[in-house]
């Protein structure tokens, strides 16, 4: 295995074979590459992954930022990356659910003691998140896992198949707002008549947002602040979304009924925008909070009026992190469907492609109009 790895990412420590991965350190908000041991074969149950794209997210710099990675048990560092594009290699003895060759997309979230409660549900410290919670992560150019935490990924998406983690967390937005709305409301809630849906932001997650939404024939506006005529705005109108521009919407409609949403998608993890962003929210409306910082800061914001109009309003307020298997499974078909429908626009989403020598900066910078930026490990 030694010689088949990728040039420039294997290195040498007194003999032993290493691979180059990117990690976080405590009380540091820089990456850096740290030399991990070559992967053993894979024994009983276990399947070698060779990594072939990582995507670089919010997640990844808040973690940075806070210069308090959640470190696996013993270790120093933890290894980032949890959007990943895998191909299998090798599997071990018994495993029957996937093959050498085979492309693959790893989930994150992992249950660590035995729960009745659905993996995404549960509470910190019942599960690791590979490359967030104590658990390494995928970027680097090989790695071990199971087959019961792999999805596979058709051929003709892989180019798109590394987003799939992402768009998982806006797919299971929409679909836990429909149980909830069809629980209070009746199954034809958001059926016979869509909902109207505000996307705030123009980040990742936002555009997961706007695929999950508008794959569903929903009608969609975005909210920014970029100006109208710029790279990501042109690319949410090509996606079938409309534009509201901070500069003149201020969240307060004349007439809520008529003009406000009835489900609003908040991906920019502002405090300010998600409280002032309820004033928008129609009665019987849902908000789903995608984002936040990882360190909350004290501000003062006008809650008192959030909390008067959910209550008269019914609104319910949903927050949601990680995926469910279903959620997971939708997001691969989201990106079928659009690979089918709109494939330029899909791949627009992608700004930046990196080889892992050049990905340090993409940990700690955004690009002006950029969007994802993907680590391109493997061919």
């Amino acid at each position: 295995m030694t010689t088949s790895l990728s040039a420039g990412l294997v290195v040498y420590v007194f003999g032993a074979v290493c691979m180059r991965a990117i990690a976080a350190r405590a009380n540091s908000p820089h990456p850096f590459f740290v030399e991990t041991p070559e992967p053993p074969p894979p024994g009983s149950g276990e399947v070698l992954c060779r990594t072939l794209e990582v995507g670089v997210c919010g997640t990844d710099r808040e973690i940075l930022h806070s210069e308090q990675p959640l470190l696996p048990p013993g270790q120093d560092r933890l290894v980032l990356g949890h959007e990943c594009l895998a191909r299998v290699e090798q599997v071990g003895p018994g495993v029957r659910e996937v093959q050498p060759g085979d492309l693959v997309t790893p989930v994150v979230r992992r249950a660590s003691q035995p729960s009745r409660v659905r993996v995404d549900l549960m509470s910190f410290g019942e599960f690791t998140e590979r490359g967030i919670v104590h658990e390494d992560g995928f970027a680097l150019p090989w790695f071990i896992d199971k087959p019961e935490f792999l999805f596979p990924v058709a051929p003709q998406i892989a180019d798109a198949a590394v987003f799939t983690e992402p768009l998982s967390i806006a797919e299971k937005a929409a679909n836990e707002a429909i149980v909830l709305q069809q629980a209070r409301l009746g199954a034809h809630a958001w059926i016979e008549s869509p909902p109207r849906v505000l996307v705030t932001g123009l980040g990742p997650i936002a555009f997961g947002a706007v695929l999950a939404c508008r794959g569903r024939g929903w009608p969609v506006t975005v909210w920014g602040r970029d100006p109208a005529d710029t790279f990501r705005v042109r690319l949410a109108c090509d996606l079938g979304a409309a534009y509201l521009s901070a500069a003149t919407y201020h969240f307060e409609p004349e007439n809520v009924e008529r003009d406000g949403f009835d489900f609003i998608v908040e991906c920019t993890g502002s405090d300010e925008v998600l409280v002032r962003a309820g004033s928008a929210l129609a009665s019987r409306g849902v908000m789903a909070w995608l984002g936040s910082a990882r360190v909350p800061l004290p501000a003062q914001h006008n809650v008192a009026l959030l909390m008067r109009q959910a209550i008269l309003g019914n609104h319910l307020h949903l927050g949601s992190v990680n995926a469910a298997p279903r959620d997971f499974a939708d997001a691969l078909g989201r990106i079928a469907q659009f690979h089918a429908s709109h494939p330029h626009e899909l791949a627009a989403i992608f700004t930046d492609r990196v080889r892992p020598d050049d990905a340090l900066w993409h940990y700690e910078n955004r690009r002006p109009q950029g969007i994802k930026t993907v680590i391109v490990f493997g061919d």
